[in-house]
């Protein structure tokens, strides 16, 4: 840590059924919120079954200032979850623009599960926040993740991402396997980063904790579903929206949270030939990391 504070931040997460991991995830944000001389939180929930909410409103209390937004069951009135987590998002910003809140330094978006679950490191997220605002178009940095990297659907990236990863799954060849398509799609790009790596400049990423400017955030929005109606990552057209307004956005491998397991591989759900297939990945990856083709300059 670097001993000097940060001015201000507004923490923004939507949340569904998040209960379990909430007491975890709050003291994440709790510490992190110490790093700020100022901070507030906007929380969305919709379709939640558990007490997601009441724990979200008893820990703001009258300590924190923020909001708890209630959006009811969005369920009957989008189809599709992606839609209906970009509306919760959209909700988030809308409540930052229109309140006290509007003129603070940082956006901080979160997962409320379990990918904030595990402590965070303070001082790589202090040192994360300081980059970020060394220089005027830096707007934003996105998490990194520990065993590797796992947010493929939301990056975009000229070699390492360049499209929607799922399009290129659901829309395979018919002869191709879905476990073909899956591991040429997301397993092969899911690449372990060394911490003390450069930033990597993305068009888009997220992975559980994304760290903006505000001013650049608050004029983009969420999107959920592309021209054709397809499902899409909802941060996609938030970040290249930013990117339009000439802001830049970087992963910082030092920044990093736990990877969830059900986003990873995982070998007991695939037969001999593909664990077979991950073997010989991981051991050539070992000799040529996949991590060096994406080195650049600042």
């Amino acid at each position: 840590m670097t001993g000097k504070s940060l001015d201000s931040a507004v923490f923004v997460g939507t949340a569904r059924d998040c209960a379990r991991w909430l007491p975890d995830v709050l003291a994440n944000l709790a510490n992190l919120s110490r790093l700020y001389d100022r901070t507030a939180f906007i929380f969305a929930v919709s379709d939640a079954t558990d007490a997601t909410a009441t724990l979200l409103r008893n820990w703001l209390g009258k300590e924190r200032a923020g909001k708890v937004l209630d959006l009811g069951e969005l369920a009957g009135r989008f189809e599709r979850r992606t839609e209906r987590i970009a509306f919760a998002r959209n909700a988030c910003l809308e409540e930052v623009r229109g309140s006290a809140f509007a003129d603070y330094g940082h956006m901080v978006v979160t997962d409320m599960d379990d990918v904030l679950a595990a402590p965070l490191d303070l001082g790589s997220y202090a040192r994360a926040a300081e980059w970020l605002d060394a220089a005027p178009d830096r707007a934003g940095v996105f998490a990194s993740a520990w065993p590797r990297y796992y947010d493929i659907w939301a990056l975009r990236h000229p070699t390492w991402c360049p499209h929607d990863c799922w399009h290129r799954i659901w829309e395979r060849p018919v002869r191709e396997s879905f476990e073909a398509a899956k591991f040429r799609e997301v397993f092969a790009r899911q690449i372990a980063l060394p911490p003390v790596m450069r930033p990597i400049e993305v068009r888009s990423a997220f992975g559980g904790l994304g760290l903006y400017r505000l001013p650049y955030a608050l004029n983009a929005g969420y999107v959920g579903l592309d021209a054709q109606g397809r499902e899409v990552s909802e941060h996609v057209a938030f970040n290249e929206a930013i990117g339009r307004a000439g802001g830049r956005l970087f992963v910082f491998p030092e920044l990093q949270v736990r990877a969830p397991q059900q986003h990873l591989y995982n070998a007991g759900e695939f037969g001999v030939r593909w664990r077979a297939a991950m073997r010989l990945r991981q051991a050539v990856e070992r000799y040529r990391p996949a991590w060096r083709t994406l080195q650049q300059s600042r």
